[in-house]
């Protein structure tokens, strides 16, 4: 028998596993915006976010906001982290940055229930319930990535 062929099974061996673990890496689809939305909601990563989930989520978004902690949000808070973004971004971006601004101004207007140019929890929270109502229009007590994608397409 020739060398090459006593050495072909151990060639073969060596090989085997390096191919098997290139194709085992191969890099994981790219998540899209509902994706990884979803995924800062569900921790638990049961492929679907509860109200409770949201609730969870917002009350220590809430807390975040709450820079001084005094229990209210005022709209200086609101928009502060928004604002050190636009402090940041590049010219290019800048633009993108002052619309999400915008959006955070008129979202803080739409939460005020009281217009007292504060937030409580109570109204922040409020806010999370309907907006998780308007996504859920199935009424399953879920939001899904499809259900994600599909309110955003009624926008």
């Amino acid at each position: 028998m020739s060398p090459v062929l006593r050495t072909l099974p151990l060639i073969i061996a060596v090989l085997a596993p390096i191919s098997a673990y290139a194709q085992s890496n191969t890099p994981a689809p790219r998540r899209d915006w509902a994706d990884r939305y979803l995924a800062r909601l569900d921790t638990e990563r049961k492929g679907f976010v509860t109200l409770q989930d949201a609730e969870r989520y917002a009350a220590a978004q809430f807390d975040r906001l709450d820079t001084n902690h005094d229990g209210i949000v005022d709209h200086d808070e609101f928009l502060a982290s928004a604002k050190r973004s636009l402090d940041r971004a590049s010219p290019a971006r800048k633009a993108q940055v002052q619309r999400s601004i915008d959006r955070r101004d008129t979202l803080f207007k739409t939460l005020d229930q009281h217009g007292d140019g504060k937030l409580t929890k109570d109204e922040y929270l409020a806010g999370t319930r309907q907006h998780f109502a308007e996504i859920d229009v199935k009424k399953s007590g879920m939001i899904t990535t499809d259900d994600l994608r599909a309110a955003h397409k009624g926008l």
